[in-house]
């Protein structure tokens, strides 16, 4: 038998299998077979109903039922649906601002885009970590190696201001904390605004480190906040940014780390490439751990096809 590909698709919004209509819990999927002998199979899940790690719940479970297993293997308790946890308060409350909701941060225009995957090795992964404050985490470290390269791919102005959008999972922020077996989206944002002279001059640490406070602030009061600012917003009838496209200068990096992408086991064994079938357009990046550990992370990078010879070149420092 065929190596067995399976690809999971958090963040799909909008389902891109046009055989099959949308589930009532917002859910699509398509299985492929390959000449090869693998399957390809593809989720389609709407972000209203879940986000990374409820899709993981959703493909763990099914993937226990389909190996003949109780799913209690894998989750002892049911999902929780309970969505009024995250109820906004009354009145609701603003206490911080939240540009990265806003529709003027979101001003860019559609640009054609490719999708490349970059392994990080655990030499280089190393190398970059050891350019910032010991204890740095790998996201941080990652991702501020990958905004400079970025910024010198592009070749942004020094004087332009450059944006990174930060995706925080807030069940462990919250007080009371979410449940561990909370289904439903529990993502909010946060932007780190640095000037791209910053980026480029300042040691790696600097950057690492503003993506550090950015990742911390988001606790309790921070994420009320949000949810406050989201409701205020949808009473305006605002879309939220919904939609739009980054500006050329902005980037946006999502963690998959600590994530269990790779126990999809559906009697074939763990897959052997796990990844976004359709990303949200140029600049997003996506941070994953590879299946064998020993073997570092991966970077897949959506960028413009002019800038990536430019890029593979500032990201592995050649």
């Amino acid at each position: 038998m065929g190596t067995k590909i399976s690809m999971i698709v958090p963040y799909l919004i909008y389902c891109y299998y046009t055989g099959c209509e949308i589930a009532p819990v917002g859910l699509a999927l398509q299985v492929t077979f390959l000449k090869c002998g693998g399957v390809a199979v593809g989720t389609g899940m709407h972000h209203v109903t879940m986000d990374g790690a409820g899709a993981i719940q959703f493909i763990r479970t099914w993937t226990t039922l389909a190996r003949g297993l109780d799913a209690a293997y894998v989750y002892p308790s049911p999902p929780v649906h309970d969505r009024t946890v995250l109820r906004a308060r009354s009145p609701p409350h603003v206490t911080f601002e939240h540009p990265v909701y806003s529709p003027s941060n979101l001003n860019g225009l559609p640009r054609p885009f490719v999708t490349r995957v970059y392994a990080v090795s655990p030499k280089l992964l190393a190398d970059i970590k050891s350019s910032c404050a010991p204890g740095v985490s790998t996201y941080c470290a990652l991702t501020a190696h990958l905004w400079r390269a970025m910024c010198v791919a592009r070749g942004l102005a020094p004087d332009a201001e450059s944006r990174l959008r930060v995706p925080a999972n807030i069940r462990q922020r919250l007080r009371p904390q979410l449940p561990a077996n909370y289904f439903g989206n529990a993502i909010v944002r946060d932007l780190v605004t640095v000037r791209v002279g910053d980026v480029l001059s300042q040691p790696l640490g600097f950057v690492a480190e503003r993506i550090k406070r950015a990742v911390a602030r988001v606790d309790d009061a921070f994420v009320r906040s949000v949810i406050d600012y989201l409701e205020l917003e949808s009473e305006k009838g605002s879309q939220a940014a919904r939609g739009q496209f980054m500006p050329e200068t902005d980037l946006w990096v999502v963690s998959w780390l600590g994530m269990p992408i790779h126990d999809a086991d559906f009697g074939w064994g763990c897959p052997k490439f796990v990844a976004p079938a359709q990303m949200f357009g140029s600049g997003t990046a996506y941070v994953t751990q590879a299946p064998d550990k020993d073997d570092g992370v991966s970077v897949l990078f959506a960028l413009e096809p002019e800038y990536l010879q430019c890029f593979e070149k500032a990201f592995y420092g050649e």
